[in-house]
């Protein structure tokens, strides 16, 4: 039986789900951590379509800003644009 936690966190996740309707099809996410060294870095690949790449990169750059926040972290970050102009 799932406790209140589980059940909220998969009410969220069908809601993101229908959010993303049409707008993606699919893809994977390859995540490669260190937890004693406090690392990790994520790979978006095989997204459908892939013209959608940038956008979801975004949102989970926007995601994980919010959720450090919630571990009152300060957040720097390094984000390449378009053209190879970044954003610090």
């Amino acid at each position: 039986m799932m406790n209140n936690h589980e059940q909220q966190t998969k009410q969220m996740i069908e809601q993101g789900k229908q959010i993303t309707a049409g707008f993606v099809s699919g893809g994977e996410m390859v995540i490669d951590a260190d937890p004693e060294k406090g690392f990790f870095r994520v790979k978006i690949r095989n997204v459908q379509p892939p013209e959608v790449v940038p956008q979801i990169t975004t949102g989970f750059c926007w995601l994980l800003t919010n959720s450090a926040a919630m571990f009152n972290l300060q957040v720097k970050q390094h984000i390449e644009n378009q053209g190879g102009k970044n954003n610090g």
